[in-house]
This record gives structure tokens, sequence and C-alpha cells, in this order.
């Protein structure tokens, strides 16, 4: 623990006579009491705008608090009473704020000299409030309990630096999704998949606990702020659940959800092979989810056959052979045909007879021609 007198003072500074500190020194001590009046048990801050007289395009959100309270923090006090003597609101039963505070104040003057060294060191400056959420930079830095500062301390970077570091590693590394290991892609689909699913449970539990008490004249939500999209992250799951009476009026609606889901349970009950035609559908889906079926991974296997050259094997080159063959006797079997066809129209050569024979082969050719093309297809 750091004590008020052991931030030390200045060579020949005075001092009064009970001990009192006229000036407070160490820029690493003070760090150290600004570290904790920044956190979450420090000093309560309000947001505002301040800007540089006589400046334009100065405008930059700062986090500002009155003196006061900045002596209060320091004396561990939340209420107080009024100080004839300094005219400082104090508190009438000390209370700690922390049950770990890096430094202790005796009374109201050590505080002022803390809170005056802090503005020498550069902590904090002073402002001046014009209107609410507007503020000035003051020229005339001298410490007041009733003015306004603004803090300069922004506290330890580490943690800023350490996100930082995070989000660029992690954008990196979706750039370079394509060029991932294919086991790793294999792992985030399973875990994509899984959280899917994890959410469709979550959403069908809640939406039938809601609909069940509901009924009964209830309305009961987990997490009844969760997909509302004009609150923060954090503030999305708080609170863990509501629980209040519905709203009166409702009884013909209810009575129609009772008649819905009697409704339902009947059809499921007479028609069981549809029901379960759908429960083997939805397991199928799931399976093909986690077997990737439904995603085919084409670029990772273009990218393992990139170096390969293609050869046909001796069972294609047959076929391909094959085929040619058939398609080459078709082709004669064509131009035959024809040369007879051509024949019988000759004239000269209409006979009864002939014509037959020519239609069994216009027929004939008809039928090759169709062949031929099946084996072109094929």
């Amino acid at each position: 623990r750091i004590s008020v007198c052991s931030l030390g003072s200045a060579p020949g500074v005075p001092t009064s006579a009970g001990g009192s500190i006229r000036m407070i020194d160490g820029s690493d001590k003070l760090r150290c009491i600004a570290e904790f009046c920044r956190s979450s048990q420090g000093v309560p801050v309000k947001q505002a705008i301040e800007r540089m007289r006589g400046h334009h395009d100065t405008d930059r959100r700062v986090e500002y608090f009155r003196g006061e309270k900045l002596v209060t923090t320091l004396l561990g006090e939340v209420h107080g009473s009024e100080d004839q003597n300094c005219g400082i609101s104090q508190k009438s039963s000390r209370k700690s704020l922390a049950p770990k505070r890096p430094f202790s104040v005796g009374d109201v003057e050590e505080a002022t000299l803390i809170c005056a060294a802090m503005l020498r060191e550069g902590f904090i400056h002073r402002s001046t409030r014009l209107a609410r959420g507007q503020l000035e930079y003051a020229d005339c830095q001298k410490w007041e309990a009733n003015a306004c500062y603004v803090w300069d301390y922004e506290g330890s970077k580490k943690l800023s630096h350490l996100l930082t570091g995070l989000l660029i590693v992690t954008m990196l590394a979706v750039t370079c999704f394509p060029i991932w290991p294919h086991i790793l892609k294999v792992y985030l689909w399973y875990c994509s998949v899984t959280l899917l699913i994890i959410m469709i449970i979550f959403v069908i539990v809640r939406g039938a606990l809601f609909l069940g008490l509901w009924i009964l004249g209830y309305e009961f939500w987990i997490f009844p702020n969760l997909f509302d999209e004009s609150l923060s992250v954090i503030d999305s799951f708080k609170p863990a659940y509501s629980f209040e009476h519905g709203a009166p009026g409702q009884r013909y609606y209810r009575s129609a959800m009772i008649a819905s889901i009697a409704g339902l349970f009947v059809y499921c009950y007479n028609q069981p092979s549809d029901f379960d035609s759908f429960v083997a559908a939805q397991k199928d889906f799931v399976s093909d989810l986690y077997e990737g079926k439904l995603l085919a991974d084409t670029s990772q296997q273009a990218k393992d056959d990139i170096d390969k050259i293609r050869r046909p094997s001796f069972e294609e080159l047959a076929m391909e052979e094959e085929a040619e063959a058939q398609e080459r006797e078709a082709r004669s079997e064509i131009e035959k045909r024809h040369r007879i066809f051509s024949r019988s129209h000759e004239p000269g050569n209409a006979g009864a007879g002939t014509v037959t024979y020519a239609e069994d082969d216009e027929d004939a050719m008809l039928q090759l021609m169709d062949s031929m093309l099946d084996v072109h297809d094929e």
C-alpha cells in the first residue's frame, strides 16, 4: 500500500505543523493513483464534446468529472456533508470503494494536494462547461474543487494492444481462408454446423416455453433482449429471463392456439408415415451437413490436382475407339442407304415393288440415324 506521505515531496518543500505535504511529486506513484481513479471503481465520469477556444475543427469526445468527485474518490467516500473549512463535500460515514486500494488519504487537504499534482503532471486538465455536453479548454489550469476536469490519462494500453493484435490476426486468418489446410476447413465446418444446430434448438425451445406458458396466461422469455439490434452484445443477454402476467383480453387467441396445437397432434397421430418421413429427412440433412455433402470443396481438389497431367486410362481409350468405330459404321450405312434410295427414284425405276422397297429403306435409314445419334450422345 502506498500512503500519501510515501509519494514524496520535492526538496525544500515545507510541510505544515501536522505533517501534511504541500506538494505531491512522483509520476509513477501518481500513475498508480490515476489508474485506480480511471477504473470502474474510481471517479464517475460523463461524456462531452470539448473544443479549444478560438479554434475550429478541434472538437473531440472526452470524459469529464467534477473536482469534488475526484476528492471524494481519493477519500474513499460516496455521500458526504459540507465541510465548512474547505467547502468540499465529504462523507458522514466512510466506506471503502474497493477492498484493495493502492493508496490511503488522511484528510481533504492531502486529497487536494494529490489532485493538484495530477493536474500539474498532465493526468487531467481543467475545462469550462459551456452547455450540457459541451466543454471548452480553460486557460487557467488551477485546481478548484467546483470546476470540471477532463481525463488526459487513458490508462494502461496493454489490453488495447492485445485486442488490436488479435483483430489483425483474425482478419488475416479470414482473408487467407482459401489457402487453409483441408483439415482446418473441415474443423471450421463442423464448428459452424454445430453452432447452427445449437442456435436452432435454442430458438425452438425458447419459443415452445413461451407458447406453453402464454397459453396459461403468462409470458416467459429466455434472454428477452437477445434479438434486439439496438442493444450491445453484452446488453442483449440481460436479463437472463423475464416472467410476467400476459396482457388481458387474449382468451380467444389462447383458445385458437390450443385448438391449432391439438389439430397438429391429431394430424401427426393419424399420419405417422408422413411425420416419420419428415424426421428421417431431418436426420439425413444433419448427416449431410456433418459429412460436407452440401458444400463440396472443389477449390481444394483443384489445388491438389494443379500439378497433375491429365492422362486417359486404357478403358477410356478403348471406349473412345469403340464409339468412333460405331460412328464410322453408321455413317457408311447411311451413305449406302442413301445411294439405294436415290437409285430407286430414278426415271424408269418407279415400279410398285421398287417404291415399297424405297419406303422400307427410308424407314431403315431413319432408324439408323436415330441409333447414330444415340451412339453420339453416349
